[in-house]
């Protein structure tokens, strides 16, 4: 099995996922697409992976990839292949079929509780993991539901963590690829990236990170096996 990863940065790569993906056996193939690199066609590739990264997915002056990256998300949609968006992923994917992304009154940061609802109850990839779960997320923004789309997940803060489009497109707002030092790293860049005012967001997180981060790993192995088998022929 060949996966096709678009990375939109360098601080955001495909971890846990990307380990869970190669221990059962795929082949990861991943464009830097922030970078210039290319995206190969669809030809040749069972799923999609489309990462996080600090750009706004409303932003195409930021991010002038994001139009070939839909293009990308479109495609395998539409050919039937699994796709799973993460944090930036996810808003791309839903912009990708018409929804708005917008800036949240809120940001979500460090380990925060999710919740499923009751269509994840009988989902493939999330079934019987849920209700309550403590994930990784780091997002300022937040998008609407595309159409047809149906919603997976929620949070007090955020309505919108979770979707499926179609029979394999998946929309994750959290992050279940995060390491913790995929996390410090993020943490450590809050001056660069003019975030400052948000640390309080932080307090505790390593004690957060070393509670809930076990639970968390294996969670992302899980659904990221199951999403695999939605690929298999």
């Amino acid at each position: 099995m060949r996966i096709l990863v678009v990375q939109n940065s360098a601080t955001a790569p495909i971890g846990i996922v990307g380990e869970a993906l190669a221990d059962n056996g795929a082949t990861l193939v991943t464009v830097k697409a922030n970078e210039g690199e290319a995206i190969p066609v669809l030809d040749g590739f069972d799923g999609l992976v489309v990462l996080g990264g600090p750009q706004d997915a409303w932003d195409d002056e930021h991010g002038p990839h994001f139009p070939a990256v839909m293009e990308t998300i479109r495609r395998f949609t539409e050919a039937d292949r699994p796709v799973m968006g993460i944090c930036l992923g996810a808003q791309l994917a839903a912009r990708a079929y018409g929804a708005p992304v917008y800036r949240h009154e809120t940001p979500e940061l460090g380990v925060c509780p999710v919740t499923l609802n009751g269509e994840a109850a009988t989902d493939p990839v999330l079934g019987g993991l849920g209700p309550d779960l403590n994930l990784v997320q780091w997002h300022y923004d937040t998008f609407e539901f595309p159409e047809g789309a149906v919603p997976l997940a929620f949070s007090a803060v955020c309505g919108r963590q979770a979707f499926r489009l179609g029979r394999a497109t998946y929309g994750f707002q959290f992050h279940p690829e995060a390491t913790a030092e995929i996390v410090t790293g993020w943490a450590s860049r809050f001056g660069e990236e003019k975030r400052e005012k948000n640390r309080s967001l932080l307090d505790g997180l390593p004690n957060a990170l070393d509670t809930h981060l076990p639970a968390a790993e294996a969670f992302a192995r899980t659904i990221t096996r199951r999403w695999m088998d939605l690929a298999a022929p």
